[in-house]
């Protein structure tokens, strides 16, 4: 437990993404075999460092609830977890197929990690605008906006916040979730959150202090469980 100086104890976020997903299969909301490799690798860390959450908060995605079922069996703990759909990613699919409709009709929809992320800024600036809203409603895709995105993924961390102080927090979520959180705690403009999007890999950690109403960024896109000679191949993004 951290205190500061007029010793209220402040609380720690450990906010995770979840493991490699299946870029490319049929279903993408599913862990790879590396995903799951890698959620364990995770969870073995914080076994390591003897970490224990006083609270566990899950996504409602298959990939959210299989990595945190990694984690648990390399901590070797049972980890019973509050289910908040308020941390799922976004629908990413229908507006990259709208935006490929659109601006790539003769090309395929991307498939690998450098197709996807090479795309990435141009599809978000475009859903960020609503450049893309009328065509979306056309089809009938009922499509949150980025505004909407946004306020449920701080209300979530609002609801954390407005726990007990003092508590170890373990979240485990996706890299649009988490970038809204960075962007939350440190008032990052949206064209940002896009740029932390590309950055934030596969279990990495982003750390974060609450005290009282204030939210402190500590750590982002932490890879201990990944940093060594043996497992830099296993470092994705996707």
């Amino acid at each position: 437990m951290r205190r500061v100086p007029n010793d209220i104890p402040m609380s720690e976020i450990y906010f995770v993404r979840h493991g490699q997903a299946s870029l490319g299969a049929r279903n993408y909301d599913q862990l790879s075999p590396l995903g799951w490799e890698q959620a364990r690798w995770l969870g073995e860390h914080f076994r390591a460092r003897e970490l224990a959450f006083d609270r566990v908060i899950v996504g409602d995605m298959r990939r959210h609830r299989e990595t945190l079922e990694g984690i648990a069996t390399g901590m070797g703990a049972a980890l019973d977890p509050v289910v908040d759909p308020r941390l799922n990613e976004f629908r990413f699919q229908p507006v990259l197929r709208q935006y490929c409709r659109r601006h790539r009709p003769d090309q395929p929809e991307p498939t690998t990690a450098a197709e996807f992320f090479g795309i990435l800024r141009e599809v978000m600036a475009a859903w960020i605008a609503g450049d893309l809203d009328a065509e979306l409603a056309a089809e009938g895709q009922q499509i949150e906006s980025w505004a909407d995105f946004n306020r449920r993924v701080v209300a979530s961390l609002e609801e954390v916040g407005a726990g007990p102080s003092g508590q170890r927090v373990l979240i485990v979520s996706s890299g649009g979730p988490k970038s809204l959180a960075v962007k939350h705690a440190v008032g990052l403009s949206d064209a940002a959150a896009v740029e932390l999007m590309m950055q934030i890999r596969n279990t990495s950690i982003s750390r974060f202090l609450r005290h009282g109403e204030r939210l402190a960024l500590y750590a982002f896109n932490v890879l201990a469980h990944m940093e060594r000679p043996d497992r830099e191949h296993a470092i994705t993004m996707a």
